[in-house]
């Protein structure tokens, strides 16, 4: 006979990427970087081993990257996928921070608005709805006013 038991569904997500976002309760979210303890390289994501040819130890420690950077170039997007329908149309960008490190994000505002060169700031945000309809919250940048 067959078990008539419903199996619980797992809850999807709510958060994207912590081991590379943390968002403190009190002070602003960061993005972190991995350092290389012998060759002093910064990357983000996480490497292991450290890419750095003249390296390759595995030695490396978490790192609050800067949170503050420039756009370096971006594009506005008008579909996307279904998960993403909530948030269309939205910009993405790369974005060159202090330590070297070039991230892809979302920016946070309104499209048509952003620039190269301009100053952004890492924020905590909603990027993607999860399989239960739910936001997703990771990181995004936002321009500084």
């Amino acid at each position: 006979m067959a078990d008539k038991t419903k199996k619980k569904k797992k809850e999807d997500i709510t958060f994207f990427h912590p081991d590379i976002f943390e968002v403190p309760e009190d002070s602003p979210p960061y993005l972190k970087g991995w350092k290389c303890k012998q060759c002093g390289t910064i990357w983000f994501p996480k490497f292991s081993p450290c890419p750095n040819p003249d390296c390759w130890s595995e030695d490396m420690e978490i790192v609050p990257l800067s949170r503050k950077g420039k756009i370096y170039s971006y594009t506005d997007m008008y579909i996307g996928q279904l998960e993403l329908k909530a948030y269309m149309p939205m910009t993405v960008a790369y974005v060159d921070l202090p330590e070297g490190i070039r991230v892809f994000a979302q920016l946070d505002g309104e499209v048509g608005t952003f620039n190269c060169e301009d100053e952004v700031e890492v924020v905590a945000g909603p990027v993607r709805d999860n399989m239960d309809g739910k936001p997703i919250t990771s990181y995004k940048f936002k321009k500084i006013s």
